[in-house]
């Protein structure tokens, strides 16, 4: 069959291998692209060699047996990487990141003046940010006291889903949050998880229902 022309690869992108400059490194294989979450749609691609997707296309089973996306899903993918690489797109994810490191800075800083371990704060320079809460009903507790009492959505991530006692309060900053969000969401982590008698992973007999107080687990 007669092959379309392939495009001359354009370096320069604004994913993990850009920031990283590794979009030259000659052990790179191959790129995947993820069209859930930030993109908002489903599905991903794989961009490498043409000996790579000569392979993928004839031996890769879940490529093979699966169907192409619908055309809408495609007019969404399409969209949100206009506005991804367009100027609006910087100037969310600068916005995203001033906010990351303010909570984080904020959270540390909240965390050393109530005598707690900043280890708690587990080590992320994106969007996705986790502090952990040991014990599964702790962790559980904490997170609906945030959502009905401190207005703020999120979520626990409990064992087995990670190891005994780095159950964690996941939080994902977006970019329409303010900082003023950001300021209200320290003060009732530190408040809620003072109540529910969060101890430092040194320390001992925490009361969790699984015996999970000690810190073994990263992101």
């Amino acid at each position: 069959p007669v092959r379309a022309p392939v495009p001359p690869i354009q370096y320069g992108g604004t994913g993990v291998l850009a920031a990283l400059e590794l979009e030259h490194h000659p052990a790179l294989l191959a790129g995947v692209f993820t069209f859930g979450k930030a993109a908002g749609s489903h599905g991903a691609v794989i961009t490498g060699s043409q000996i790579l997707m000569d392979y993928l296309v004839n031996y890769a089973r879940p490529f093979i047996y699966s169907t192409s996306l619908p055309s809408h899903s495609l007019w969404t993918i399409k969209c949100a990487y206009d506005t991804m690489i367009s100027q609006e797109g910087e100037a969310l994810r600068s916005k995203v990141f001033v906010l990351v490191a303010l909570f984080r800075s904020e959270m540390m800083e909240a965390l050393r003046s109530h005598g707690r371990d900043e280890s708690f704060l587990l080590p992320s320079p994106s969007p996705v940010q986790a502090v952990i809460c040991p014990g599964n009903k702790h962790c559980i507790a904490v997170s609906k006291k945030l959502r009905l009492f401190g207005g703020v959505g999120v979520f626990p991530i409990r064992s087995p889903t990670v190891p005994k006692g780095g159950e964690r309060i996941r939080i994902i900053l977006h970019a329409h949050n303010t900082k003023e969000e950001v300021l209200h969401l320290v003060k009732c982590l530190v408040h809620f998880i003072g109540e529910s008698e969060l101890v430092s992973g040194s320390g001992s007999g925490s009361g969790n229902d699984d015996g999970g107080s000690r810190l073994v687990s990263r992101l």
